[in-house]
């Protein structure tokens, strides 16, 4: 850049002056970027302008600055404008001339940056789902269950509800707290209750009316259903325990079932008010027959005691059997039985002293006093039915001979399982070995899937009056380690 040299002279008073000061500003302004050779130019003609203003001043005393004549404000003015247009980026600054600012315009003020981020508060929609926001602009940590203002599909809505929260963020579908599990709806984020629903992973749970998901027997639309209490979920086509101890029978879709049912490859009745097994009970079925079910629940064939009589029910229709013979006897009209009278006066002397016998080997044995055994009540009740006069009160050792003297053959020996018909008698025990507690005998009073059989036992251990008892016979056997047994059979089973 070169630097020019300007001097013009004005009039003050009497004296005249060199004006060199607004040529001064100009070069100052540029002296960033002047030459070497400019600055010692700029230095001559500031220090010819100092000394001329001297030596005025020492002229006279009465001299005083006036205001610059026009010229010489515009030429300030234009060589200040000439500097921005040159070096846009520099700062503008205020160019003082005989003590005046010149008119330059001052520059927009720059706006602070906001370097924080604006304050959240309240629920907020974010990548991982609505998350609500303190009033200091924090989340809470870890999982809560709090009273929240109320989530819409815009955000916070009026009102306030229930909601559990992980680091702030509302949850849906099932989710662990307190101890269970409790299932909230995933538009509402409320928790369900009294409702079956699907989890997020596919499986169904139940959720009773304080929310806790449901297990065990739970009542839901209008039925029962069982909920395993490991797994939580429903349970179909088993026989449960409910929470307050009795057993029930649900169905293929869950629901708890009434009236005839197939379970475990048997069959079955629960009673349609409530829902309970029957158990030694004659029971119409929802289609209109009529069954018989005996004391372990499970339908009965064979020959059976029921209300006083004896039946015979099929074992392939579990139907009554009318007018028609099975295993040698044969049933009436009305199903009863009609002969095999000999058999049934044996049984009949135990029914008749069911609550009054006590066990015991060493008192009369027959129950002339209140006590008996196994082997002395057979005895007698053999007797009463029309056996021969026994030479003594009988044992299972000696019993054996007793049997075949009055109409018996032997119709299984040994250790397998056998089976047995109404009126048979039974020892356990092999010969020679059988004599106090290591043998015992009893009368069968039933036949087909569930015989039973009738004795003076120690079932009750002692316990007075209770020595008579009539059980399933299968259990029994099994019971006493599946003992080794002789069958014994009336060669006429229709014996009068």
């Amino acid at each position: 850049m070169n630097t020019k040299k300007h001097f013009k002279l004005y009039k003050s008073g009497k004296n005249w002056c060199v004006m060199a000061i607004a040529m001064l500003a100009v070069t100052l302004g540029g002296a960033g970027v002047a030459s070497a050779d400019s600055n010692s130019n700029v230095e001559t003609s500031v220090t010819t302008a100092q000394q001329a203003i001297i030596e005025n001043n020492n002229t006279s005393q009465e001299t005083q600055i006036k205001e610059p004549a026009a010229d010489v404000t515009q030429a300030a003015e234009s060589a200040t404008l000439s500097q921005t247009s040159q070096n846009p980026s520099a700062t503008t600054t205020d160019i003082k001339v005989d003590n005046k600012v010149s008119a330059t315009p001052a520059p927009s003020p720059v706006q602070p940056r906001n370097t924080q981020e604006e304050k959240k508060t309240g629920w907020v929609k974010e990548d991982q789902g609505w998350t609500y926001y303190k009033e200091d602009g924090t989340t809470g940590t870890g999982r809560s269950y709090s009273y929240l203002p109320t989530i819409t599909a815009q955000g916070q809505g009026t009102g306030h509800n229930w909601y559990l929260t992980e680091n702030g963020v509302v949850l849906s579908g099932v989710q662990k707290w307190a101890d269970t599990y409790y299932d909230f709806d995933p538009n509402t984020y409320l928790r369900v209750d009294n409702n079956y629903v699907q989890s997020q992973w596919g499986d169904w749970y139940m959720f009773g009316q304080d929310g806790r998901i449901a297990t065990k027997v739970y009542q839901w639309a209008g039925s029962y259903y069982y909920f395993d209490p490991s797994t939580y979920l429903r349970v179909d086509n088993d026989y449960r325990q409910a929470q307050w101890g009795d057993w029930y029978l649900f169905g293929n879709d869950g629901r708890i079932l009434s009236g005839v049912q197939r379970w475990a490859d048997t069959y079955y009745y629960f009673d349609p008010s409530t829902y309970l097994r029957v158990d030694n009970d004659y029971r119409q079925a929802q289609w209109g027959d009529w069954y018989l079910f005996g004391n372990d629940g499970r339908i009965q064939t064979g020959v059976h005691r029921w209300a006083g009589s004896v039946y015979y029910f099929d074992p392939v229709t579990y139907l009554k059997v009318t007018n028609g013979w099975r295993e040698g006897l044969y049933f009436g009209a009305d199903g009863r039985l009609e002969n095999g009278g000999f058999s049934t006066r044996a049984i009949n002397w135990f029914l008749q002293r069911e609550g009054k016998i006590t066990y015991s080997m060493y008192g009369s044995r027959t129950g002339a006093d209140g006590t008996a055994d196994c082997s002395g009540s057979v005895t007698m009740a053999l007797r009463t039915a029309g056996a021969s006069r026994p030479e003594i009160i009988y044992s299972t050792e000696t019993l054996h001979n007793y049997l075949k003297n009055n109409g018996y053959y032997l119709a299984y020996e040994g250790k397998g399982h056998a089976t047995v018909q109404y009126g048979d008698v039974i020892i356990w025990g092999k010969k020679a070995a059988s004599l106090g507690g290591n043998g015992h005998t009893m009368i069968v009073t039933g036949s087909g899937n569930n015989p039973t059989v009738i004795s003076t036992c120690y079932l009750t251990e002692g316990e007075k009056g209770t020595a008579i008892q009539e059980v399933n016979y299968d259990w029994y056997w099994e019971l006493d380690n599946e003992p080794y047994q002789y069958v014994y059979r009336l060669s006429d089973p229709a014996r009068a």
